[in-house]
């Protein structure tokens, strides 16, 4: 028996463990399996008495580890002998190649004991190796010894007390499973992978597939990569899979498109995808090929599935025609004919799964509907609230779809504009009101608020980092950079502590190839900002100036504290001469660019309000206190004060109190 011990910070092992996210750690010990050329994978889950998990063994055929191996395999992060290899032993393609997918096992359970059996220079030979969670970074190897039995590992994971675990005994765990691994399997017909006891079998569940090439743009030059979408029959997560040439995942992100109805995964095949690993971060807005790649992919998926909606709508409506349920005989004879013949096929296409199934039923709830079409258009929304009990997915993909008539781009817009304006009427009043100001938490409410209306300090920043220490921060703009994290020393304020900053935002500067961080450190209205605030705001941008981890580094670092008020030495000091309003610092240091700013509350939404002017002006819309209060209470009612909560009606819960105001709004939108 030996002791390896791992060479990395503990809290490092950690944070790569994400112990939250134990489907996660199953998927990549099951990739761990297929690299070593397994051919049958069994994930066996044990549950204690009360159903909860007790233990979770993955186990394989597949070559296993030696005992020469198992030494470097556990004592140091990124030593993993695939980094220098694109196959297995076997010819298939390799997943992982950074050396951590052993240490995801610490999220299914506090003790883990690897058996491996394998091909050594001594024949084959059984290793055991074991750890436990209070020790992340140790690793017990026991001594080898001769054996008979087929090569293969065994992990076994238990004792570790979490309803986290419990998320690998619902529907969802086996579907992400199933859309991981369906190209896999295609490709590797004779590989077989049983979960909790059923096989895995990406083809009894798949009800359509889509190839097609996409050309994209970079750098003047063009590229080639293949799109493969699959439609399921069963829930899924809206993937986007970003794959090397023969369909390994690198990184998976979200599709971030409206597809309502449909259930689908898409998987971007491209023969560079390794070489770009974690780019997707850095979102559409950057210079990387993958940032074009995205752009193309996202185009791609709503042209597919415009059209895929069609077909889907004509096949139910043909259907309830040969039936003779469809309310309707004549075709229509007028623009606004048609325009109300589209919203119907819209509307009852989205819903005819909820409908009854007799026949007779079928005819007199299109009846209804098309009446509710034509005479109250502002209350469908409702009214199918009301009779089918819609849930919250079908209610916004029911939304989503309305918005695709002949006056969906008009809608869109306008809708739009007509939020941010509400938003700035609200902010204004939650910041300057004199009472409200009063109740509004910074943390809880208005960084939360703010988190998800990131407009208001810029367009061209997308959120990288919120509510996150220092070290994190910078550890985002090294990766946003393609590097490993910061050695493990934590970076530290002058005064010895570690910060915590409220907003990190993000955009990539293509003509000087830099990075542009903006870190925001907003403050309550009802504070005061002074020398200690200053301080603090001054103490982040310090911390960043003298890590010398970051010299070479191109970037330009923006440090606002955003305030409704201050005192006559910091407002003295926001407007020196020579330097613009609110600038407090100005620093060059090496390769970097960092400014201090103090900005109050009043000057960010001015600011706001004059990249909206046109189109106030021309929408004509100059939204009230009351219409500002209600769209805070439709976008963000988690984070409200509770003066700006609506007190629900006699009977009615909080919950459905916001259900209905929900409903109440989305109707409107169809007027």
């Amino acid at each position: 028996m030996r002791r390896v011990h791992l060479e990395a910070a503990e809290d490092h092992v950690e944070r790569l463990a994400r112990e939250h996210d134990p489907v996660g750690a199953v998927k990549e010990l099951i990739w761990n399996a297929l690299d070593a050329d397994a051919t049958r994978i069994t994930v066996t889950i044990e549950r204690s008495v009360t159903g909860a998990v007790d233990k979770v063994m993955i186990a394989d055929d597949g070559e296993g580890i030696t005992p020469e191996g198992c030494t470097t395999a556990f004592e140091k992060i990124g030593g993993s002998w695939k980094k220098h290899r694109h196959t297995t032993i076997g010819g298939r393609p390799l997943h992982g190649r950074a050396g951590q997918g052993r240490l995801r096992a610490f999220a299914l359970g506090a003790f883990i004991r690897w058996t491996t059996i394998a091909e050594g220079i001594d024949g084959l030979q059984k290793t055991t190796v074991t750890a436990h969670n209070a020790s992340r970074n140790d690793f017990q190897i026991g001594d080898s010894t001769p054996t008979e039995g087929p090569t293969g590992t065994l992990v076994e994971a238990w004792g570790r007390q979490s309803v986290v675990l419990d998320r690998l005994t619902a529907d969802r765990a086996r579907s992400l499973l199933t859309t991981e691994f369906a190209p896999y399997l295609a490709r590797y017909p004779k590989v077989e992978i049983v979960f909790d006891g059923k096989k895995i079998d990406p083809t009894a569940v798949i009800q359509k597939q889509s190839e097609e090439r996409v050309e994209f743009e970079h750098d003047g030059a063009m590229e080639t990569a293949v799109v493969r979408i699959i439609e399921w029959d069963m829930r899924v997560d809206r993937e986007l899979h970003l794959c090397d040439a023969l369909g390994v995942p690198v990184d998976i992100t979200e599709t971030r498109i409206q597809a309502p109805g449909f259930d689908f995964t898409t998987y971007v095949l491209w023969g560079r995808m390794t070489e770009h690993r974690g780019d997707f971060l850095l979102g559409e807005a950057s210079d990387s090929p993958v940032a074009s790649l995205l752009t193309t992919t996202r185009e791609h998926l709503r042209s597919y599935f415009r059209k895929r909606a069609v077909e889907r709508r004509k096949e139910v409506v043909d259907q309830w025609k040969d039936a003779g349920l469809y309310p309707y005989d004549a075709e229509p004879t007028s623009e606004a004919e048609k325009v109300e013949r589209e919203t119907f096929d819209i509307v009852a296409s989205t819903i005819h799964r909820h409908m009854p199934r007799p026949a007779k039923h079928q005819k007199a709830t299109l009846a209804l509907l098309r009446e509710s079409v034509k005479h109250q258009p502002s209350n469908v929304n409702r009214i199918l609230d009301e009779v089918f009990r819609l849930t919250s997915d079908d209610k916004s993909e029911l939304d989503r779809l309305l918005n695709r008539t002949s006056l969906s781009s008009i809608i869109r817009a306008s809708t739009s504009v007509a939020d941010r304006l509400d938003f700035l009427a609200a902010l204004s009043h939650m910041v300057f009101d004199p009472e409200v100001k009063k109740l509004v938490k910074e943390r809880s409410q208005l960084h939360k608020i703010l988190e998800n209306e990131t407009w208001v300090f810029g367009e061209h920043y997308q959120l990288l980092v919120s509510d996150r220490s220092l070290n994190q921060v910078l550890d985002r703009h090294l990766g946003l950079l393609g590097r490993d994290n910061r050695s493990p020393q934590p970076v530290y304020r002058e005064d010895g502590s570690v910060g915590i900053v409220d907003l990190m935002l993000s955009r990539s500067r293509r003509e000087h190839d830099r990075q542009q961080h903006l870190v925001v450190e907003l403050k309550a209205p009802k504070v005061r900002v002074g020398d200690k605030e200053l301080q603090q705001i001054k103490s982040y941008a310090l911390a960043v100036v003298e890590d010398a981890q970051f010299a070479d580094v191109r970037a330009e670092w923006d440090f606002w504290l955003v305030t409704s008020e201050m005192n006559k030495v910091l407002r003295a000091e926001a407007r020196q001469a020579g330097r613009p309003r609110g600038c407090i610092w100005d620093l060059k240091e090496n390769e970097y660019t960092v400014r201090v700013w103090v900005k109050t509350w009043s000057e960010l939404i001015d600011e706001s309000k004059g990249r909206l002017q046109y189109f106030k002006e021309h929408f004509d819309h100059d939204p009230s206190v009351e219409q500002a209060i209600d769209y805070l209470r439709h976008s963000h009612l988690p984070y409200l004060p509770d003066a700006l909560i609506p007190t629900p009606r006699e009977g009615q819960t909080d919950d459905t109190g916001a259900d209905a105001l929900s409903s109440t709004d989305a109707a409107a939108d169809l007027v």
